[in-house]
Order: C-alpha cells, then sequence, then structure tokens
C-alpha cells in the first residue's frame, strides 16, 4: 500500500494541472479563445484515485469555463444532483447563450464573485437562461467580452439584446460589485452598448473600471464618473501612440482624473551595464594563461557572436521563410565585422565563417571562389553549403543577372552607400569542381530553384557532381534539390560507390529513355556498382529519368522514399523499384498528379512496401476527382499490417470547399484493412473549429469522431488532434 500523502501536499501537485490562470480567464483581447485549443478535460485527473478526487474536486470548479450547451447542460445536472459543487465554483467563464440550462447553473453558485460574459453570440443560441439567471447571483466583478465592429463584434439579433436588456437590471441588483472591464475602444463611443456602459459606470459600489482604449470625446464622461468617491481606478489598457501624448495632458488638466487613471504600463529600460563599469586601462585580458586556454575561451565566445554551428545551420541559412530574409542577411554579413577585430579574432573566427554559406548572386559565387581560391585552407572549415540556381548558371540568363546586379551595385555607389563585392559583368561562370576540390570535409549540399515549381531545382553538371565525389564523397551527409545533367556513361557508374557517408540524396534526372537509346542505358546500368550509396537512408525522386539506376543498387539501409515533381508512376522502371526496394522502406511521401487505378502501374503502393509505417500522400488534380488514387491504394482487400499514420493533402488548399470529396474518400477506406493506423493527417487542413456553431457544421469533426471509435485520430496538418466534446 503506498504511503499517505497529506490533502495539502496534494494539492500543490494538481494545482498547477487544474486551476485556470487568471490571464486565460480574463482575456478579452484575443481573437480566438483560449480555451479553443482541443484538449483532454481536465477532469482526467479526478480519476486516478479517490485522494485525487476528493482533494481536486474543489480545485476543478474554483474556475469553470462553458463553451458549449452540453457542457452547460452536464454542469447544471451536476450542481442539481450535487449543491456542494456549487460552492465551489469561484469564476464563471461564459462564451455563449446556452439555454434554459445557464438559470439553474448560475442558482446553484452562490460564492459566485467572478463572472466573464461573452456577446458574441448568434441568433441560434438562447439567451433566455441567463437573462432569468443573472438576478440569482451577486459577483465582485464583471468582464464583458465583445470585439469590436472591425472584428466581427456587436452582434445584432434578439439574443444579444435580450441579454444586454437583462444585464442592464440586474447591475443596480448586484451590491457587491466593485470590479468592471470593458472591452470597448472608448466608453462614449462604445457603439450600441454605450447605454450598458454609462448604467454600469454609475453603481456607486464600483471601485475599479476598465476600457480598450481612450479617446478625446471620452475625457468629460470619464470626468462625470471620477467625482463619485468611491471610485478608485480608471485602468486605459491600450493607447495609440500618435495620441499619446494630447490624451496625457487633457487627463493631468483634471486633478481628480490624473489621480485615477492608469495607463498601460511601459516596458522598463534596462539599466545601461556600461554606467557601472569603470575603466582599467591597464588591464589585459588573459594575461598570464597559456595561448591554448586563450584561443578556446575566445573560440566558445565568438560560437556565439559568429553563429554557423551545424546545428543551427539549418535554420540560419538554409530557411525557406520569406520572413527571415533580411534578419538571416545581418546574420550572414554582420558577422564579418568580426574578423577585424584583431589577429586572434580573425584566426578563430574562420572557422565559423565558413562553416555555412550561402551563395545566392552571380558575384558572392565569385567572391568565395576568389577567396577560396587564394586561400585553400578555407576550404577545410565547410561543412554546408546552399547554392541559389542564379548563381552559378550559364548562358544568356546568367550573364542578365550579371549584368542587373553590377548595375544595382554601381547605383548604390552613386548614393553613397555601401555596395557589395565587384565583378566583371561578363565574366565566365564559376567551375564549381574548383570548389568542391577545396571542400574536402563538406557535409551538406543544398541547391535553391529560382521558382518553387516543380523541375526548378538548379542544375548541376554531372562532371561537377564526380568532382564533388571524389573531393568529399567519403564525408558528405546530404544532397538535396538538385537536378543532375545526364550521366556520363564511361564516368558515371562509379560515383555512386564514392558517396559512402550520404544519407539523403535527391535525384532529378532528364536521362530516361527518351534520350538514351536501350544499348547505352544497358551499358551504363551494368557498371553501376551494387554497393553504391550504402548508407543512403531517404531519397528523394524528383523525376523518373533512368530510375532503372538505383534498382541496379542494393541501397541496405534505404528507409524512406519520397516522389515529386516531375516523377512518372507509370515509368517502365517503376515497378521493378519498388518490388526490389519497397520491402525495406518505412515512410513513403507522394506527390501525383490526379492518376486513375494504382498510382504505380500494376501494384498497390501498400502491397510493394510491407514494413511502411508512414504513408502521405499529396495530389494535383488536373480538374477531375482529387481521390480515384484511392481505388487502386486502399479499396482492393490487402490487409497492411504495419501502416500506422496516413497523411492526404491536396492542391489547392481548399478544404473547405470540397466536404463531399473527402467524405468520399473517408468512406472508401477500408480501416479492417489497415489494422495497426492510428493516424490519419489532412494536410489541406489547418486549425479545427473554435466553437459550437463552426463546429456543428465541419466535415472534419464528423469524420474524427466516426473514426475515433476504431482507435484512429484525425488531425489537421500541425498534427492537432480533435478531443470530442459533450453532446447535447
Amino acid at each position: 500500500m503506498a504511503p499517505h500523502i497529506p490533502d495539502e501536499v496534494v494539492s500543490e501537485i494538481l494545482s498547477p494541472a487544474l486551476k485556470v490562470s487568471e490571464s486565460m480567464f480574463s482575456d478579452t483581447e484575443s481573437d480566438v479563445s483560449p480555451f479553443a485549443t482541443p484538449h483532454v478535460s481536465s477532469s482526467a485527473y479526478l480519476l486516478v484515485c479517490k485522494a485525487w478526487r476528493r482533494v481536486g474536486t474543489p480545485l476543478l470548479y474554483q474556475a469553470v469555463i462553458i463553451r458549449s450547451t452540453a457542457q452547460a447542460r452536464a454542469l447544471q445536472r451536476t450542481l442539481h444532483s450535487n449543491p456542494d459543487f456549487g460552492k465551489f465554483v469561484n469564476k464563471l467563464r461564459v462564451e455563449g447563450g446556452f439555454g434554459v440550462s445557464m438559470e439553474q447553473l448560475l442558482k446553484h453558485t452562490p460564492k459566485l464573485t467572478d463572472i466573464f460574459l461573452s456577446l458574441m453570440i448568434r441568433g441560434s443560441d438562447s439567451t433566455s437562461g441567463l437573462v432569468r439567471g443573472l438576478p440569482h447571483i451577486n459577483p465582485t466583478r464583471l468582464i464583458v467580452f465583445e470585439p469590436p465592429p472591425s472584428r466581427g463584434g456587436q452582434l445584432k439579433n434578439i439574443q444579444v439584446a435580450d441579454l444586454v436588456k437583462a444585464l442592464e437590471k440586474a447591475l443596480p441588483m448586484w451590491t457587491n460589485l466593485a470590479d468592471i472591464n470593458f472591452p470597448y475602444f472608448s466608453p462614449v463611443s462604445g457603439g450600441i452598448r454605450q447605454d450598458l456602459v454609462t448604467v454600469a459606470s454609475s453603481r456607486d459600489t464600483v471601485q475599479r473600471i476598465s476600457f480598450s482604449k481612450l479617446t478625446t470625446i471620452d475625457i468629460p464622461f470619464l470626468a462625470s464618473i471620477a467625482a463619485r468617491p468611491t471610485l478608485k481606478v480608471i485602468q486605459i489598457r491600450n493607447i495609440d501612440a500618435f495620441e499619446s501624448e494630447k490624451l496625457i495632458s487633457d487627463v493631468a488638466a483634471d486633478p481628480r482624473l490624473k489621480q485615477l487613471v492608469q495607463w498601460p504600463e511601459t516596458p522598463e529600460t534596462p539599466p545601461d551595464p556600461t554606467a557601472l563599469w569603470v575603466a582599467n586601462l591597464s588591464f589585459q585580458a588573459f594575461k598570464n594563461s597559456p595561448q591554448e586556454v586563450v584561443d578556446r575561451i575566445w573560440s566558445c565566445i565568438l560560437g556565439f557572436a559568429v553563429p554557423a554551428p551545424y546545428a543551427q545551420a539549418r535554420t540560419m541559412f538554409f530557411t525557406s521563410n520569406p520572413n527571415a530574409t533580411h534578419h538571416d542577411w545581418d546574420i550572414r554579413y554582420g558577422r564579418r565585422r568580426y574578423l577585424t577585430v584583431s589577429k586572434t579574432f580573425c584566426r578563430l573566427a574562420l572557422p565559423y565563417l565558413y562553416h555555412t554559406v550561402y551563395l545566392q548572386l552571380p558575384a558572392t559565387l565569385h567572391a568565395f571562389y576568389d577567396r577560396l581560391t587564394s586561400t585553400p585552407a578555407l576550404g577545410m572549415h565547410l561543412r554546408g553549403m546552399k547554392l541559389h540556381s542564379q548563381a552559378f548558371q550559364g548562358g544568356a540568363e546568367y550573364h542578365a543577372d550579371m549584368k542587373n546586379f553590377f548595375q544595382t551595385m554601381q547605383a548604390l555607389s552613386r548614393r553613397g552607400e555601401p555596395a557589395p563585392a565587384t565583378v566583371d559583368a561578363n565574366a565566365p561562370p564559376v567551375d564549381m569542381s574548383v570548389v568542391f576540390h577545396h571542400a574536402r570535409c563538406l557535409k551538406r549540399l543544398l541547391g535553391e530553384p529560382r521558382h518553387p515549381r516543380p523541375g526548378e531545382m538548379p542544375c548541376l553538371p554531372w562532371a561537377d557532381f564526380v568532382a564533388l565525389a571524389q573531393a568529399a564523397g567519403s564525408t558528405m551527409e546530404e544532397i538535396s534539390n538538385f537536378a543532375f545533367e545526364q550521366p556520363d556513361i564511361n564516368h558515371g557508374p562509379a560515383v555512386f560507390q564514392q558517396f559512402s557517408a550520404l544519407r539523403s540524396f535527391t535525384w532529378a534526372c532528364d536521362a530516361g529513355g527518351s534520350q538514351w537509346d536501350d544499348s547505352q542505358e544497358s551499358l551504363f546500368v551494368e557498371r553501376v556498382p551494387a554497393d553504391g550509396f550504402p548508407a543512403l537512408e531517404s531519397l528523394h525522386l524528383a523525376s523518373s529519368g533512368a530510375l532503372i539506376i538505383f534498382t541496379a543498387m542494393d541501397l541496405p539501409k534505404l528507409r524512406r522514399l519520397e516522389f515529386t515533381g516531375q516523377f512518372n508512376p507509370k515509368c517502365h522502371a517503376g515497378d521493378a523499384f519498388l518490388q526490389k526496394h519497397g520491402p525495406k522502406v518505412e515512410g513513403m511521401s507522394m506527390q501525383l498528379l490526379e492518376v486513375e487505378g494504382t498510382p504505380f502501374s500494376g501494384h498497390s503502393v501498400l502491397k510493394l512496401c510491407p514494413r511502411m509505417t508512414v504513408f502521405s500522400c499529396e495530389l494535383q488534380s488536373i480538374g477531375g476527382d482529387y481521390f480515384n488514387f484511392a481505388k487502386g491504394t486502399f479499396a482492393p482487400g490487402i490487409q497492411h499490417m504495419s501502416l500506422t499514420t496516413l497523411s492526404v493533402s491536396k492542391k489547392p488548399l481548399q478544404a473547405n470547399l470540397d466536404d463531399r470529396a473527402w467524405k468520399k474518400f473517408f468512406d472508401s477506406l477500408k480501416l479492417t484493412h489497415l489494422p495497426s493506423l492510428r493516424e490519419i493527417r489532412v494536410g489541406s487542413f489547418e486549425g479545427w473549429p473554435t466553437n459550437e456553431f463552426d463546429i456543428s457544421k465541419s466535415v472534419f469533426v464528423k469524420l474524427a469522431e466516426r473514426l475515433l471509435p476504431s482507435g484512429v485520430h484525425l488531425t489537421e496538418r500541425n498534427g492537432a488532434r480533435w478531443h470530442p466534446r459533450l453532446k447535447k
């Protein structure tokens, strides 16, 4: 038997999980309720044991949040059968009308001190219970929630009108009312709620009134209510920066208002650390320390000042977020200033500076090339490299980009602004094989397409790919987002064997049967080593050209496949490829145009990949049914014992415009054929509905609740699950 734990200790343990924070309870600034996120009910903690139920019940009922009619009915029945529970309720947040149950609910909460009322109520949501129940309570704090008209607030229907009238009548009867929180931008310009603001502000018991914002026309109104001696605080939660000076001066002109009005808190300016620092001109850092210790300490410091460790490289330099462009530019180019501090800083910071490079423009690539060829030792610091397609491409487009960049540089110079490094507009493209020759410790090579459309990946000449294999084949771990020219029959096959550490690879090549005759293709495949890419775990196929190359390899560690872009699922090598490697695959992602029947001609993907646990498919319709692929993938009587996660999405992202299509897909899904399935993610659906009306209309809510009895969770694109609510 477990030792007895005092109730006071159990209460401290359960409080963080069961108590509702004041900031969440009184939140009137958020567009979406802080309690709208689907989650498991807090009452689950009370099912652990009798001690937790005894101690946790008062904590659970201390602050009650009502967000649906079913919740109101359930709580009303609970309080009716257990009147003592109602004595625990101190705070009540009501985010709707919720029918007649609210009257009995309010009757059974005699110790209610704080009530939150939302006026965002639809015409179909009855407020009759609230209207009749308000006279039965006597709270000390009233919080009214209603967004301004610009955000869809101040609804005009009979339910809201009745509740506002009932509230105006109940306010004089609330003798304990001392604190009122209004959501309106202005006490006078409160729109159709001005009468409510006037009645509430005239109460003699009120000591504190809070408004969202203040305008100059409100000052006479504030002066009138400030005459009451019981009022102690008039809080203004927001203030317009353009009017702040005038408003503060107008309020300060009235001594009583100056005493009562509280403006928004401004963040305190941190003290200047140099103000307390007294310079010691004779001080010399690490004066008596060994040089090895000095270098190690400064290297650690510069690691934060010149950020480029491998763990942060993906987020700092390989980001695809357009909002991070300017910040990323500042990090990359602002860190070079540390090299000018001293020779020691220059020596220690160079490894961080050249750890990961992003070469976006021709001038940047040329400057990097010149620096690398003049100081080859810098190449040993390279671990990550990202190349934009316009940085190293040849031909007319390349020279046009160079010319435009050169003209932009001249314009900057004429304005007296610092300009980037200059290069000749007619300079030839950089020989990437020379760059790769110096980067013998490179681990990651990423391409960045000029346009995000399929087939727009930068193209790397096969000779450069061979040079990369010879220089850094033993250290490369990832090559992504590059397309390759037609492989060289004489030099191509051995390349795959040289990448002994490569774990992730993108293949996009136009070397299909349309460019090779049968004899050339057979000759090349015969030379492909079976032990090529021995460490490859993830293979991204962006085109089906020369797919037979990967069929010839063993790829013992292959676990994930991704098909995107111009990949043709019905190519002649598709079946052979999956028949050989499918049994090893644990995760697969497909991006396909609308297809009839099976994605791979003649076979189901599930049948070819019996160990697959995750399957993701993104479809792009040409104008027909998005979900024809389900007929050949899920409809047949193929029992797949391993699949646990299924992700389905489509383009364009119009999840709310094709509910019938999604329902058709789920109807075709035979869960009896997928006994291990636990999650279905709809990638083109984001955000579960947050109010009772939207929940009742959502097809995804209905589908999620239909799947739950089978143990399958339906999730939106970010992975959030739907948690069922109480039913009426």
